[in-house]
């Protein structure tokens, strides 16, 4: 295993830092670093940024060639960070702990060292691991609110008022299917420029807010770690398929076949990891898609609704609208954005 100790003392020296340990280059533009992982590490891209309210936003592309463990210790900055794992696995360790805490698909951890403790990330060689996670600091992050930090429900306040580190924080769980597109939209950003670094700042606080409302439901475990690791990857074999072939889903059973899980079990997991019914995730889908496509003003509403497998253009509108407030054929003549359908 490759270790890399990375002592900071300010929030922007993460990526120069570890381009530094690498002995690579990094790009700097409107504050958001992007390092290229070097071949002879292995593949991929980590992205990271940090916002003047404290919270910074960091994503991670990669496939190495070796165990890699990177080691942070921040001794100015008392840190609490909300870990996503989007795909793969990573590990998660404390200096003065044995214990080590392991989060794969669609989980996340909430993670604080301790004052003057470092805390290690570790990834595994020859995984396809994409992470996204929140940083904050906690005692600039207070600075923004406006109210007192007493003022918050119990639960958040444990997290964030220990702006002195006395206490070490190790929460694990799974995430939302919001978070989950939230997330995707971050990394999926084609914008440029200043709109690129609103959209993201705006996504990051969106991300922060599911998470906290799934935490409190939740409170310290979720029910998907009582899903078996086999219907945990039959049911990824069916959000897979449906992404990629979202014409041609089929019922419930015909993914449960494919996914090779029964219908009950599969419906199950997707209410436990998705908080959704399978039909319900496959419209989301169909929706989120339909407006790119209709955004892109390349096809017209019959061929949206063609693509997306639906036999009802009046149905298709009827979601759409219910969702979005407007009609698909308005989103044509207008031609909106769907950042700014959103908004």
């Amino acid at each position: 295993m490759e270790d890399y100790h990375l002592e900071l003392n300010d929030v922007d020296e993460f990526i120069p830092e570890l381009a530094n340990k690498f002995g690579s280059d990094f790009s700097e533009h409107l504050g958001e670093f992007q390092l290229q992982i070097p071949e002879s590490k292995g593949d991929g891209m980590i992205k990271g940024i940090n916002f003047p309210n404290g919270i910074g936003l960091y994503t991670y592309h990669c496939k190495l060639k070796t165990d890699l463990s990177l080691c942070i210790s921040q001794p100015f900055i008392k840190p609490i960070r909300f870990i996503y794992c989007v795909r793969g696995q990573v590990q998660s360790h404390f200096k003065n702990s044995e214990d080590q805490t392991n989060i794969a698909d669609h989980q996340f951890l909430i993670a604080a060292p301790r004052d003057n403790e470092t805390h290690s990330l570790i990834f595994n060689k020859s995984k396809d691991t994409v992470i996204c996670y929140l940083e904050i600091d906690r005692l600039k992050f207070q600075q923004y609110f406006s109210f007192d930090p007493h003022d918050l429900e119990p639960v958040f306040y444990k997290i964030f008022s220990d702006i002195k580190a006395l206490n070490r924080i190790s929460e694990t769980g799974s995430f939302s299917l919001k978070t989950a597109d939230a997330i995707k939209e971050i990394r999926n950003c084609e914008l440029t420029g200043f709109p690129r670094i609103n959209f993201i700042g705006a996504k990051a606080l969106e991300v922060l807010s599911y998470m906290l409302a799934r935490f409190k439901k939740e409170k310290q475990r979720f029910e998907s770690d009582n899903i078996k690791q086999s219907d945990r990857k039959a049911i990824e074999t069916a959000v897979e398929y449906i992404d990629t072939h979202i014409a041609q889903t089929g019922t419930v059973s015909d993914l449960a076949m494919i996914a090779g899980i029964n219908t009950n079990k599969l419906q199950e997991g997707f209410q436990i990891i998705y908080g959704k019914t399978v039909n319900e995730y496959i419209r989301d889908v169909r929706l989120t898609k339909s407006l790119n496509m209709l955004s892109a003003g390349n096809k017209n509403v019959s061929e949206v609704v063609y693509e997306l497998g639906l036999s009802s253009r009046s149905y298709f509108s009827k979601i759409f609208k219910a969702k979005y407030g407007v009609s698909p054929r308005k989103i044509l003549s207008k031609k909106q954005t769907p950042q700014e359908l959103k908004k």
